[in-house]
């Protein structure tokens, strides 16, 4: 017995449970699959299944649009309807066209008609969900790559997902975020107050539009409590909730330093929480991160161990095995807290060797540690008693946010403006904050788009 599979749409009165309407969107053969890709739908004909399924239920929704005409809003006359409108709507897999009913006034000496779109009733012919998906390929990918994967996403190129409005969207929505992120968190946004924080400021540099520069720096931060560190297994371990934030702003830190504050308040910072710092010792982080000071207990500034092994590493690939215990022997003394120690050791060291460029490093090593020695901790007894004085748990947040998306071509060039609203997306996509408060900003940008960010 042979047999076909069809696909229905049905309009069903509710009370009387009465098929109003039946419509059959498609039949499909029932055949004996040869190979695999004969199980199913194919990709484009599932796009092309829900495209009209999408057409079944928006001409049902389109004559309920209900624009809230009694009279006419000229003159105060009567009304009545006048044929349709025809309008754009585009889903996040297709496009379409909505037919809204038209209304003209009843007075022949006022003439007033109503021309509604989908734009002038719901503020956009976007769905939000539609723009979401935009801005985040945005954020992850240049305008020009997140265009080509919606259209294989889609299977079809549509106007609607073009670079130019994949960048708008995304400056968009960055604006927005930056706009939020100035502001002080509300009590119902922030966590419970926190007996202690970790703050780690680090940057990235962006290559610029800019003939007489090569690149701008951003700087990124990550916000989380000591107890929201999870152990995956022996060697790895996981931030499992944190506050991202970020700023490519030339303002004298003055953003950075808002964000940092902001995303310790939405951690729960206090003015009794003891706060533990940690940087890598550029003298813009620090800065940032002593604004902090102020609104906690304690401020405890570490130059983070994950950056000193570095340099470290970088002195040793460059100097002979020769002078490989001495190298060890200063950071075995400064691991253990002798900061005083090492330095001299480092000094002894550069001056035993005749190499002027194996010289420099080991100068560069010995003055980085010198500019740095309010930072230096004892490391190993923070180590033995479980204590923070490393962001290797989070550095490769600094990737994630900064390094990946704005250095994934060396032909890539930013503005600062339109860097930093990428960079926060990025920051709430890593922090998991968007996917909480996409929708709201999302929808605002499409309804109510800012000057600044179609500038950027």
């Amino acid at each position: 017995m042979d047999y076909e599979f069809r696909v229905v749409v049905e309009k069903v009165s509710i009370s009387s449970q009465e098929i109003v309407k039946r419509d059959t969107l498609k039949i499909y053969d029932i055949n004996q699959p040869k190979s695999i890709l004969g199980l199913g739908l194919r990709h484009e004909e599932q796009i092309s299944l829900l495209s009209k399924i999408q057409n079944a239920l928006l001409a049902e929704q389109s004559v309920l649009i209900d624009l809230d005409y009694d009279v006419c809003p000229n003159c105060g006359e009567k009304i009545k309807k006048n044929g349709f409108m025809n309008s754009q709507f585009h889903a996040v897999f297709s496009d379409h066209k909505l037919r809204i009913q038209k209304h003209r006034c009843k007075n022949p000496n006022c003439n007033w008609q109503s021309t509604p779109t989908t734009t002038t009733v719901f503020g956009t012919d976007i769905h939000p969900d539609l723009a979401k998906l935009q801005c985040e390929q945005g954020a992850l990918f240049s305008y020009r790559e997140a265009q080509t994967n919606l259209e294989k996403l889609n299977t079809t190129q549509r106007s609607i997902n073009n670079h130019t409005r994949i960048k708008d969207i995304t400056n968009q929505v960055g604006t927005l975020v930056d706009q939020d992120n100035h502001q002080l968190p509300t009590t119902q946004e922030c966590a419970p107050p926190a007996a202690a924080l970790i703050a780690q400021v680090d940057g990235g540099h962006i290559p610029i539009k800019d003939k007489d520069k090569r690149s701008f720096e951003a700087l990124s931060g990550i916000l989380y409590r000591p107890e929201n560190i999870q152990q995956v297994d022996k060697h790895h371990r996981q931030i499992v909730d944190k506050t991202c934030v970020v700023s490519a702003m030339d303002d004298d830190l003055a953003t950075m330093k808002r964000f940092v504050l902001n995303g310790a308040f939405r951690q729960g910072m206090t003015r009794k929480t003891w706060v533990t710092a940690l940087a890598d010792g550029a003298s813009n982080c620090w800065s940032v991160l002593l604004a902090l000071e102020p609104e906690c207990h304690t401020l405890e500034c570490i130059l983070d161990w994950f950056h000193i092994a570095k340099k470290f590493q970088n002195v040793r690939n460059i100097l002979a095995d020769t002078f490989e215990k001495s190298l060890d022997s200063a950071k075995w003394k400064l691991w253990h807290g002798k900061a005083e120690e090492a330095l001299s050791k480092l000094k002894l060291l550069q001056d035993n060797i005749t190499d002027e460029k194996k010289k420099s490093k080991v100068q560069g090593l010995h003055d980085y540690l010198k500019r740095n020695l309010p930072y230096l901790v004892n490391y190993d007894e923070r180590d033995k008693s479980g204590k923070t004085y490393t962001s290797q748990v989070a550095e490769s947040h600094i990737d994630s946010i900064i390094n990946t998306r704005h250095k994934r071509k060396r032909k890539m060039q930013w503005t600062r403006l339109g860097a930093h609203n990428v960079l926060q997306i990025r920051a709430k996509m890593v922090g998991k904050e968007w996917s909480e408060s996409w929708q709201e900003t999302v929808l605002n940008a499409l309804i109510n788009p800012t000057e600044d960010s179609i500038a950027a």
